[in-house]
């Protein structure tokens, strides 16, 4: 009997041996598949990077910005006012993406889409592209501090046409000011130039299509927004920027356009902007910005843009401004701000007064941490004819990465 137990046993031990012996070398095997598999997909890896460096992706930005309006001032003409609707009106204002793509040491791409009020529907918000451009580094030719922009750019007038995230600004909407004056924002298609002087200067050199006025000379409706755009009528724009002081810019710039009508058989219809303004905007202390600039139309006796007073134009305005670090796990600021300004988008009339405007705003930004920012603000507007306009409180969120 225990001989026959001692056979089973052996038996059954030897069995099992050889499973295991065979299951082992089942997994010896799937291991080897496994590694060579590996093998292949890093090799394949580094003949990627090899012939196209590394992963597009790892050259890829993304950014952006928005904001949120909750507003109860509007201007007379606004078609809430009189007209038995609210008052108060909340908004999104705008939501942003910006994509930029690092082609080598010397080229890239930027562009930037937004989204206006929330959707595009009959006729209400907008869908806009308004960068897309490629930067060149001429410094693999040895021009060093010089760059060149070939595509849709923003215009380089004044300080909010370039530097208009909620953060930056004080105030729920961006000024009034430049966006009657520089056509807040604007942008055009050409080629610019960035040029480093030294000390703090530098140049900027943009040539690029042009407004289309309707023949009326509102600036601000003028832009074609690179929307089936008529390329003949060719514009130019030149600054000079100085910021050789530590956190102050100084800026001169000029605007030209050949044609502000953008229609050959009712006569060109030459224009000029003149301008300057000075930003400092610290993240603590004292701060300050100031604007002036002055439209030139050449128009003829009988055109629209004469007779509606639009021959010359003019804006202006001065904003000081004061911030304090709260300091905190999320690097919090409060700030405070005022701004008067003044403009008239018809100052060849000649009672001069018609259209003349002033506007006072006091501001509130929290900024909870640099780049997010809670505002509030008090707006009143008034015409200098009648004194009549409009006044009230606006609230707004924005944020920028």
């Amino acid at each position: 009997m225990n001989k026959l137990r001692i056979i089973l046993f052996s038996i059954i031990a030897s069995f099992m041996f050889t499973n295991i012996l065979r299951a082992d070398a089942d997994l010896e095997k799937k291991l080897g598949d496994m590694q060579e598999e590996i093998d292949a997909l890093s090799e394949l890896i580094e003949e990627g990077s090899s012939s196209g460096g590394d992963g597009w992706y790892t050259k890829t930005s993304l950014g952006g910005y928005g904001e949120i309006h909750w507003s109860t001032a509007f201007p007379p003409d606004d078609e809430k006012d009189g007209a038995g609707g609210t008052n108060v009106e909340v908004d999104i204002h705008r939501y942003v993406l910006f994509i930029g793509h690092t082609f080598n040491e010397y080229l890239s791409m930027n562009s930037e889409v937004e989204i206006e009020h929330a959707f595009v529907q009959e006729g209400e918000g907008e869908l806009e592209m308004e960068q897309l451009y490629l930067e060149q580094n001429l410094a693999y030719m040895g021009i060093e501090d010089t760059f060149i922009k070939y595509g849709t750019v923003l215009m380089p007038l004044g300080i909010t046409n370039e530097k208009h995230e909620p953060p930056t600004f004080y105030g729920v909407d961006r000024n009034v000011v430049e966006k009657e004056l520089n056509a807040n924002t604007w942008w055009e298609t050409g080629i610019m130039i960035n040029k480093g002087l030294g000390g703090g200067l530098e140049l900027t050199a943009f040539g690029h299509t042009g407004l289309e006025t309707d023949g009326d000379g509102d600036i601000r409706d003028g832009r074609g927004k690179v929307y089936k755009q008529d390329g003949s009528n060719v514009a130019y724009t030149l600054r000079v920027k100085y910021t050789g002081i530590p956190g102050v810019e100084f800026g001169l710039w000029h605007n030209h356009q050949t044609d502000i009508n953008n229609t050959p058989t009712t006569g060109n219809i030459p224009a000029d902007l003149w301008g300057a303004h000075m930003d400092m905007s610290p993240s603590e202390g004292f701060g300050f910005r100031a604007l002036a600039g002055n439209w030139t139309l050449d128009c003829p006796s009988t055109h629209t843009c004469d007779t509606n007073g639009r021959e010359k134009i003019w804006g202006a305005f001065i904003e000081p401004s004061y911030r304090i670090s709260l300091g905190g796990p999320m690097d919090s600021s409060i700030g405070f701000a005022a701004r008067a300004g003044a403009w008239n988008d018809k100052a060849a009339e000649e009672d001069n007064s018609s259209n003349k405007i002033r506007q006072y705003d006091l501001m509130v930004n929290y900024w909870l941490s640099p780049n997010a920012v809670l505002k509030i603000d008090y707006e009143n507007q008034k015409y200098y004819t009648d004194n009549k306009g409009t006044a009230g409180y606006n609230f707004g969120i924005g944020y920028q990465f």
